[in-house]
């Protein structure tokens, strides 16, 4: 697995053997950030069921403001703690674990990456985010449920970028307020763009 483009791009990202862990394939994801363009500099993004990081890597590599990582797997964290102290001295992120999200406020000169364990159905103290990545595993339902969540929590607003990745063969009810602005697929995967509208 590897970072695509930005001040990482080439470098090689180790991902924890949980079975679970599903990273986004460097088609799909060089898809979605070309969607993404601009949108990416300086934004607030959460990462949840974050996995291997693969995106919120992507996203800081490509010049976002902050990224927080949530997952429920302690080796999951652990591997993702270690990829983030590996990235050039220079070029690394601040790296808070299970600190307080929103520390570093907007127009921080130096990216952030929050990295929490946690359920990632349970809610973070936090702003709303500019981009929200929402990968859960294919197994379970875990898209329907987290969905209405993202409200509730207080982590989308309007103009919200939400990204979505689920099989083929899924379907979902999507949000009222959320509307559908880029969609495609690859092998026995389908992933969206969504804008909040209100």
């Amino acid at each position: 697995m590897r970072i695509i483009a930005g001040l990482w791009r080439g470098k090689h990202i180790t991902v924890s053997d949980n079975a679970l862990v599903r990273p986004t394939g460097d088609r799909i994801r060089e898809t979605l950030f070309n969607w993404l363009g601009r949108d990416v500099h300086q934004a607030h993004c959460l990462d949840l069921f974050c996995g291997s990081g693969i995106l919120g890597l992507e996203a800081l590599s490509r010049g976002a403001a902050a990224v927080t990582f949530v997952d429920n797997d302690a080796k999951v964290i652990a591997q993702l703690k270690k990829t983030l102290q590996q990235l050039p001295a220079a070029q690394r992120p601040r790296l808070l674990v299970n600190h307080p999200v929103g520390a570093a406020p907007r127009g921080c000169p130096y990216a952030s990456a929050y990295v929490l364990q946690q359920d990632a159905l349970l809610p973070i103290k936090s702003d709303a985010y500019d981009i929200i990545f929402l990968d859960p595993p294919f197994s379970g339902d875990l898209l329907t449920h987290c969905m209405p969540l993202l409200k509730q929590y207080g982590y989308e607003k309007a103009g919200t970028l939400i990204y979505i990745e689920m099989p083929l063969t899924h379907t979902v009810t999507l949000p009222q307020h959320w509307q559908l602005a880029k969609q495609g697929q690859a092998g026995h995967v389908r992933y969206q763009l969504m804008e909040v509208t209100g």
